[in-house]
């Protein structure tokens, strides 16, 4: 579906109430060393003001004229606007400036009862805001966008492009200017002459990019589009009969559409890890709502339940006003889902991830994804590199295959150095005095030994790993840095604590 909004600089002005509405408008630009027209309203244009006359000559066809800079970056934020608005129809919206939209429509119709509805819904709110529009829908980007700008037609089948572009201008195919000055020179002026003209002379004429747009308006070659929003791999959409504007109800809409999604993700084996609710209101603005999660997803229940964390504390940044008319929710990020094998008679589980994760997940909804993280493990040799701190939702636990914590979770910046008592030349330490405290070891596991490569320094040596106990129960990490007998006696040191 095309969208062209050919008074849009005017009708923004209007709608800002930032013109007088008793005089005729029109925007300017400097071209060159003049000033032109680039926009007029209905009434300059009544008068026979047009694009590109010198501003000049137009107040001196009307003297009353309301003349103004032209405000590009304004108008570009306007269209920016309508088309996030476009975007309770499909979340496929092209900008087309300056003053275009194209949507891809597909399976989203039947949403609004068919292709004729839709139209006329998009035209008529459109026009109710205060907005000039023509609106067209066709199989292809080119036949859509001819259409909406120089048919009589608003909607056409695939058997159908031919005769409605026929007597089209040659114009209506996007052409550069000197391409279309050029084919009207040779009398070609209507689309229809090009269809069974010779291939090879026209392209030698017209050039390549002529009978290229001239098979994309035909289907006969594809047209690439680029959306303002990288579309998403599934979404689900509800068009309300009547305006929500409580809590309630928004949950209420949010249980369905998650219900949808998810029911497509089932299908797909799929589940999502970052999703998307926009509510569009009213008032023409969009409020979003984005949850992104530890692992993929496609419960039902989850889903809704985290959704309600985030609506419940963004009840007030929502500000319905007059309500919302459309919702949908979109999975940005989509992943295959994994099945977990259960047990008939589960054994006592030594540590739960699934309650992780429903503890990560709600935390997450309820303070941002930014201010939840956790300690991981890596599986690397030297200590100071082997933890790292993850932010959600990446926040999945790496624990041995064993469960058994070889290392301790609390580490000293710097490894306290100690004194220590040991068997020679490779035997466990059986007492060491740290902070001035002498503590005997009554358990000892080790050595765990880490050679000067991992340690990627110039100046280190062998280490070798102890994991201690002492009479008082307190676990300890200790090494020995060097070896006996060598020229330099060993040094002893604490590197961390077990909980």
């Amino acid at each position: 579906m095309a969208i062209w909004l050919p008074r849009l600089s005017t009708d923004r002005l209007r709608r800002i109430a930032a013109a007088p509405s008793d005089r005729p408008l029109a925007l300017y630009t400097k071209r060159g060393n003049a000033f032109a027209l680039i926009a007029v309203d209905a009434r300059a244009a009544h008068l026979g003001l047009h694009e590109g006359m010198a501003l000049a000559d137009s107040r001196a066809i009307c003297p009353a004229l309301d003349a103004r800079e032209a405000e590009p970056e304004a108008d570009t934020r306007a269209l920016n606007a309508i088309a996030a608005w476009c975007e309770r129809y499909t979340p496929v919206v092209v900008l087309d400036a300056p003053h275009g939209l194209l949507l891809d429509i597909t399976g989203c119709a039947h949403l609004y009862g068919g292709e004729h509805a839709l139209l006329n819904d998009a035209r008529t709110r459109l026009k109710s805001q205060g907005f000039a529009n023509r609106v067209a829908i066709a199989p292809t980007p080119g036949a859509a966008w001819a259409l909406s700008r120089h048919g009589d037609i608003e909607r056409v089948e695939q058997s159908e492009i031919e005769n409605a572009l026929s007597s089209l201008p040659v114009s209506a195919l996007q052409l550069e200017d000197n391409a279309a000055a050029l084919l009207r020179r040779l009398g070609l002026k209507r689309i229809g002459q090009l269809f069974n003209a010779p291939r090879a002379a026209f392209t030698a004429r017209a050039g390549q990019n002529a009978i290229l747009r001239l098979d994309q308006a035909l289907g006969s070659a594809p047209e690439a589009l680029s959306p303002r929003r990288p579309p998403p791999p599934l979404f689900a959409l509800r068009k309300l009969a009547e305006p929500i504007i409580t809590l309630d109800a928004l949950l209420l809409v949010t249980a369905d559409l998650c219900a949808d999604l998810c029911a497509a993700l089932d299908g797909k084996g799929m589940g999502a890890r970052r999703l998307m609710l926009s509510a569009f209101g009213l008032d023409g603005k969009v409020r979003r709502v984005g949850l992104s999660l530890s692992r993929s997803e496609r419960s039902v229940q989850t889903l809704h339940r985290l959704f309600r964390e985030k609506l419940e504390r963004a009840a007030e940044r929502l500000n319905a006003e007059f309500g919302f008319e459309a919702m949908r929710l979109d999975a940005l990020e989509i992943a295959p889902w994994s099945l977990q094998p259960t047990d008939l008679a589960p054994a006592a589980a030594l540590y739960d991830t699934e309650a992780e994760v429903r503890l990560v997940d709600t935390v997450t909804a309820r303070l941002g994804s930014g201010r939840v993280g956790k300690l991981s493990v890596c599986s690397v040799h030297a200590p100071e590199r082997a933890s790292t701190w993850t932010m959600a939702p990446d926040v999945s636990t790496q624990m041995p295959d064993d469960s058994v914590m070889r290392r301790p979770l609390t580490l000293f910046p710097r490894a306290q150095p100690i004194e220590a008592i040991a068997t020679v030349p490779d035997g466990p330490p059986l007492k060491f005095r740290w902070r001035r405290v002498l503590r005997t070891i009554v358990r000892a596991e080790g050595p765990e030994r880490i050679a000067p490569n991992w340690l990627r320094a110039d100046d280190a040596r062998t280490r070798d790993y102890y994991r201690v106990e002492d009479e008082q129960g307190q676990r300890y990490w200790l090494y020995r840095d060097g070896f006996y007998g060598a020229a330099e006696a060993p040094r002893w040191f604490l590197h961390g604590l077990f909980a």
